[in-house]
Protein backbone atom coordinates (compact mmCIF):
# COMPACT_ATOMS: atom_id res chain seq x y z
CA UNK A 1 0.00 0.00 0.00
CA UNK A 2 1.20 3.32 -0.77
CA UNK A 3 1.40 5.24 2.42
CA UNK A 4 0.34 8.52 0.91
CA UNK A 5 -2.57 6.42 -0.12
CA UNK A 6 -3.34 4.99 2.75
CA UNK A 7 -6.07 6.20 5.46
CA UNK A 8 -6.24 4.31 9.26
CA UNK A 9 -9.60 4.24 11.10
CA UNK A 10 -9.93 2.78 14.59
CA UNK A 11 -12.87 1.69 16.07
CA UNK A 12 -15.21 -1.14 17.88
CA UNK A 13 -17.40 -3.54 16.32
CA UNK A 14 -19.40 -6.53 16.87
CA UNK A 15 -19.13 -9.46 14.10
CA UNK A 16 -22.09 -11.24 12.81
CA UNK A 17 -23.02 -13.98 15.48
CA UNK A 18 -21.17 -12.10 17.92
CA UNK A 19 -21.89 -10.05 20.96
CA UNK A 20 -19.19 -8.63 22.36
CA UNK A 21 -17.46 -5.49 20.92
CA UNK A 22 -13.38 -5.77 19.20
CA UNK A 23 -11.31 -3.21 19.01
CA UNK A 24 -10.45 -3.00 14.88
CA UNK A 25 -8.55 -1.15 12.04
CA UNK A 26 -9.22 -1.08 8.72
CA UNK A 27 -6.32 0.19 6.78
CA UNK A 28 -8.14 1.85 2.96
CA UNK A 29 -6.13 2.70 0.07
CA UNK A 30 -9.06 3.79 -2.58
CA UNK A 31 -5.89 4.11 -4.82
CA UNK A 32 -4.75 0.44 -4.81
CA UNK A 33 -7.17 -0.37 -3.99
CA UNK A 34 -6.88 -2.60 -1.16
CA UNK A 35 -8.21 -3.17 2.55
CA UNK A 36 -6.51 -4.53 5.45
CA UNK A 37 -8.18 -5.19 8.52
CA UNK A 38 -6.76 -5.65 12.07
CA UNK A 39 -8.19 -7.35 14.94
CA UNK A 40 -7.02 -6.60 18.06
CA UNK A 41 -7.65 -9.74 19.73
CA UNK A 42 -7.31 -12.83 17.42
CA UNK A 43 -10.40 -14.79 15.79
CA UNK A 44 -9.60 -18.29 14.60
CA UNK A 45 -6.22 -17.52 15.38
CA UNK A 46 -5.76 -14.91 13.38
CA UNK A 47 -5.66 -10.46 13.80
CA UNK A 48 -5.26 -9.73 10.08
CA UNK A 49 -7.30 -10.30 6.77
CA UNK A 50 -7.42 -8.77 3.63
CA UNK A 51 -10.36 -7.90 1.76
CA UNK A 52 -11.50 -10.07 -1.07
CA UNK A 53 -13.27 -8.77 -4.64
CA UNK A 54 -13.08 -5.23 -3.51
CA UNK A 55 -14.69 -2.32 -5.59
CA UNK A 56 -14.46 1.24 -4.82
CA UNK A 57 -16.91 3.80 -6.23
CA UNK A 58 -15.08 7.48 -5.56
CA UNK A 59 -18.39 9.55 -4.60
CA UNK A 60 -18.81 13.84 -4.06
CA UNK A 61 -18.88 13.37 -0.52
CA UNK A 62 -17.58 9.89 0.26
CA UNK A 63 -15.88 7.03 -1.23
CA UNK A 64 -18.32 3.68 -1.13
CA UNK A 65 -15.96 0.40 -0.64
CA UNK A 66 -17.85 -3.50 -0.75
CA UNK A 67 -15.38 -6.67 -0.19
CA UNK A 68 -16.12 -9.91 1.37
CA UNK A 69 -13.16 -11.66 3.98
CA UNK A 70 -13.70 -15.38 4.31
CA UNK A 71 -13.09 -17.18 8.02
CA UNK A 72 -14.87 -14.09 10.04
CA UNK A 73 -15.90 -14.52 12.48
CA UNK A 74 -15.25 -18.32 12.26
CA UNK A 75 -13.73 -20.72 9.91
CA UNK A 76 -15.41 -21.10 6.59
CA UNK A 77 -17.69 -17.98 7.14
CA UNK A 78 -17.86 -15.42 4.53
CA UNK A 79 -19.20 -11.74 5.47
CA UNK A 80 -19.89 -8.85 3.21
CA UNK A 81 -18.12 -5.59 4.01
CA UNK A 82 -20.03 -1.85 2.59
CA UNK A 83 -18.58 1.43 4.08
CA UNK A 84 -18.55 4.66 3.27
CA UNK A 85 -15.26 6.94 4.19
CA UNK A 86 -16.62 10.43 4.23
CA UNK A 87 -14.14 13.11 2.37
CA UNK A 88 -15.08 15.62 4.60
CA UNK A 89 -14.83 14.49 8.16
CA UNK A 90 -12.82 11.46 9.87
CA UNK A 91 -15.42 9.16 9.91
CA UNK A 92 -15.83 5.82 8.31
CA UNK A 93 -19.50 4.17 9.17
CA UNK A 94 -20.67 0.54 7.55
CA UNK A 95 -21.98 -2.75 8.27
CA UNK A 96 -20.83 -6.07 7.57
CA UNK A 97 -23.13 -8.96 6.58
CA UNK A 98 -22.60 -12.90 7.54
CA UNK A 99 -23.63 -14.67 4.45
CA UNK A 100 -25.61 -17.53 4.24
CA UNK A 101 -23.55 -20.36 5.60
CA UNK A 102 -24.25 -24.38 6.96
CA UNK A 103 -23.11 -22.38 10.94
CA UNK A 104 -26.22 -20.90 11.48
CA UNK A 105 -24.54 -17.15 11.72
CA UNK A 106 -27.02 -14.60 10.20
CA UNK A 107 -27.40 -11.05 10.39
CA UNK A 108 -26.05 -7.62 10.01
CA UNK A 109 -23.96 -5.54 12.12
CA UNK A 110 -23.18 -1.90 11.55
CA UNK A 111 -19.90 0.24 12.59
CA UNK A 112 -18.63 2.85 12.74
CA UNK A 113 -15.22 3.93 13.08
CA UNK A 114 -13.22 7.23 13.37
CA UNK A 115 -9.51 7.88 10.97
CA UNK A 116 -6.66 8.06 12.95
CA UNK A 117 -4.54 11.06 12.62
Amino acid sequence: MSNQQVQEYRGVMVLPGEQDERGVSLSVDTAAPSVGIRFDEPIEGNTQWQAQDLTVANRLKYDEVVFITSGLPKEAIEVTWKFNSSLIDDSLAGVVIARPNDQRITGEKGFVLTKVS
